[in-house]
């Protein structure tokens, strides 16, 4: 299995605080490499309340005070959205940038997205989500836990949005009563061993697990838009969405 859950970080901001130098309303962002540059790729509404720019993204899965993290350029969200688009989590998409001088060996164990990389789930296939539990991560200066964690899903077919699709699962004994921080968490679809999607919501309710993620080709055609400057990407499903930063 490629290295895909070696790829993804805690979304930590950096606070005034010297005491508690980070904090986290809980989510997962995911490096990836794409035409020779790294990009982080998460969910919006993981940024809650923190000023976007404190975001904290370190070069390994750990974050250790006095470490340099990968310097952000810009933030990149589908904007604009037409059509079937109106009203979708499409526009939860966040594509995070880096300056010129980060390149693609800054970050260790990237993915490496490109068209061998990535395909749309089925339904029936067998998923592995790599993400970050909000439940078992810790802030107790000087401990930093963090609550990393692999789960597997079955993909359970299309959703009424246009860009999600769903996944299922039920755990024996999970060790956590909720799913909160797994927004941004990478999908991998172990069936045909490429990558599907991304975590956008979900929930428990006892044991059982519904997540909705979505499709990773829709996430790689806005990439290849940011990637290129373009002012707009055309998905096929619904017309036009344009990035903004």
């Amino acid at each position: 299995m490629p290295n895909f859950a070696d790829a993804i970080r805690p979304v930590f901001f950096q606070t005034d605080h010297e005491e508690y130098l980070y904090a986290t309303h809980g989510g997962t962002l995911f490096i990836v490499t794409y035409r020779g540059r790294p990009y982080g790729i998460t969910c919006g509404h993981v940024f809650g309340d923190f000023e976007r720019e404190r975001l904290v993204v370190a070069r390994d899965k750990g974050i250790l005070k006095g470490s340099t993290p990968g310097r952000i350029a810009g933030f990149a969200y589908p904007s604009s959205p037409r059509d079937g688009a109106v009203g979708t989590d499409v526009t939860d998409l966040c594509v995070v940038t880096f300056s010129e001088n980060i390149g693609a060996d800054f970050f260790s164990s990237p993915y490496l997205l490109s068209q061998a990389t990535v395909e749309s789930s089925q339904k029936g296939h067998s998923l592995m989500v790599a993400g970050v539990l909000k439940e078992r991560t810790c802030i107790n200066p000087p401990n930093l836990i963090f609550g990393y964690c692999r789960l597997e899903f079955q993909d359970d077919g299309s959703y009424e949005d246009p860009f999600l699709r769903q996944a299922v699962a039920e755990f024996a004994s999970p060790g956590f009563t909720e799913i909160t921080g797994l927004s941004g968490a990478p999908v991998f679809d172990q069936t045909t061993n490429r990558l599907c999607g991304m975590v956008v919501r979900g929930g428990m309710t006892g044991r059982f697990c519904r997540i909705y993620y979505m499709d990773a080709t829709d996430i790689a055609r806005f990439l290849a838009a940011v990637s290129g400057g373009a002012e707009s990407v055309y998905y096929t499903k619904v017309g036009p969405v344009r990035p903004t930063s």
